[in-house]
């Protein structure tokens, strides 16, 4: 399947209809929004989360999907100082470099679920690996809340990824 293919039966599949299957498990969707940011203007990112608290999230314009198995998370060894300042940062035993400094995250449109299960606007700075596989590090607080809301996430390919359609709810 193309990316294109994929985020176009996201977008017009009732998302009630669809479980996608991730690392073998059937993934059932809670949220999902669309996003950009004010260093992101010209583009936007996808955000799903699932019943189980993992979430993927969609690069549109570099056609990247990015999966965690951990959708609330916060960095404790990470300090709110250090966040879109700190130049290196490590996390896991992995340098991450800043790449996308002290952006602020709106909210396009949410596609499905209650605007409480899906992060909406937050202020963030991203990093990434300086080496080893390509993932996305981003930091930030939430702006309703003030609390953190960090995500870590890896490059998932497009064919580890596969729809489950026509479930039927009970």
């Amino acid at each position: 399947m193309k990316f294109k293919t994929f985020t176009n039966k996201l977008l017009s599949t009732p998302p009630e209809s669809i479980r996608l299957k991730i690392n073998g498990i059937p993934k059932e969707i809670k949220a999902f929004a669309r996003l950009t940011s004010k260093n992101y203007l010209v583009g936007e990112y996808w955000k799903l989360r699932f019943t189980d608290d993992s979430f993927l999230l969609l690069v549109i314009q570099d056609e990247e999907l990015y999966y965690s198995d951990n959708y609330k998370l916060h960095i404790t060894g990470i300090k709110d100082v250090q966040i879109g300042r700190k130049k290196l940062i490590t996390y896991h035993s992995k340098t991450f470099k800043l790449g996308n400094k002290d952006d602020y995250q709106y909210v396009k449109e949410l596609v499905y679920g209650s605007p409480l299960d899906i992060e909406g606007e937050c202020r963030f700075s991203d990093y990434f690996p300086v080496a080893g596989e390509k993932a996305f590090l981003s930091l930030g607080w939430l702006s309703e809340t003030r609390k953190r809301a960090d995500i870590y996430c890896k490059l998932k390919k497009l064919n580890e990824i596969e729809f489950l359609t026509n479930v039927i709810q009970t």
